[in-house]
């Protein structure tokens, strides 16, 4: 009976503290991008204040998943313990002491998936609308689940027994919610939406008339793909016009580098293809440090 009691104590503060703080080389295609339509996001958070800022597409929709299976494990290991518990006789001191540790891991889960998930929508949306909306939808309705859970906990009090219906009550819910579980279908979307992104923005053809033959033409062409890639940093968002045209800059500077049949200016067009490859995927952090290293690598703006 005394780990029946410890373990329902503890089990009724955990969810209480946890539910209150739930709140929550060569390019083609002439087919529309994917799923894809321009939105205004502004750059609200910043690398300073912000750990995810640097991560890319891909990083951040794992850490997503991630975090959402932490909540899960601690919901449900919480939920199945008390299925088997139902007296308590009242916190003791060595519950109490073991608490803060508990309910601080929980804090910083839930606190770790709503700021992944802010940082997606802010820097990603653009790009990917439907992956933005879906991951939004899911977050609401776990905010939405956790106002019922958190009146079902209410109506426990810290020292009495628990009611075997209000678990029961708790299990439907969160079952319903099947909260990792969509998250994890999420990002399977997520990393469907950066290949055919990728597929596209990578097949776009040298434009006809615009591949040059010699080294001075090729270099004030790398130059436009470098100029290209900083306006659209400027705002710290990729839309899908800045991808059309760094795309087509690229492939453009790429062909006319290629077509010097300089062995040396082959690796600029290598760099550029490298760098607008991560730069479409969702790269950013890698593409920052690329396109300032392609910039002071290549000689000044030839005048033509």
């Amino acid at each position: 009976m005394r780990n029946a009691t410890f373990v329902t104590i503890v089990i009724t503060a955990i969810l209480l503290t946890f539910l209150s703080a739930c709140a929550l080389s060569p390019r083609p295609p002439t087919h529309t991008p994917p799923t894809m339509q321009a939105v205004a996001t502004p750059m609200a958070i910043t690398t300073a204040t912000n750990p995810y800022s640097n991560r890319s597409e891909e990083e951040l929709a794992a850490l997503i998943v991630d975090t959402a299976g932490q909540i899960e494990d601690i919901f449900e290991s919480t939920i199945l313990a008390t299925g088997t518990v139902i007296a308590g006789d009242g916190l003791t001191d060595e519950i109490r002491s073991e608490l803060p540790l508990t309910l601080q891991t929980i804090k910083k889960e839930r606190s770790s998936f709503e700021q992944a998930v802010r940082m997606y929508n802010e820097r990603f949306t653009a790009l990917s609308p439907d992956s933005g909306s879906q991951i939004t939808t899911i977050a609401d309705e776990f905010d939405t689940a956790s106002t019922s859970i958190d009146d079902l906990i209410s109506e426990i009090g810290s020292d009495s027994e628990i009611d075997p219906d209000t678990i029961d009550k708790l299990e439907e819910i969160w079952a319903k919610l099947d909260f990792a579980s969509n998250v994890r279908a999420w990002q399977e979307q997520v990393l469907t939406q950066i290949d055919l992104r990728e597929t596209y923005y990578m097949n776009i053809q040298p434009q006809l008339g615009h591949v040059a033959y010699n080294r001075v033409e090729a270099f004030i062409q790398a130059h436009d793909y470098v100029q290209a890639v900083q306006d659209a940093f400027d705002d710290g968002i990729f839309t899908p016009e800045e991808l059309i045209k760094i795309s087509q800059t690229a492939a453009n500077a790429e062909a006319s580098l290629f077509n010097t049949g300089d062995p040396q200016l082959f690796g600029y067009a290598q760099t550029i293809d490298r760098l607008t490859r991560n730069i479409v995927r969702g790269d950013w952090a890698n593409a920052s440090d690329e396109i300032e290293h392609l910039r002071l690598s290549l000689p000044a703006r030839p005048q033509p």
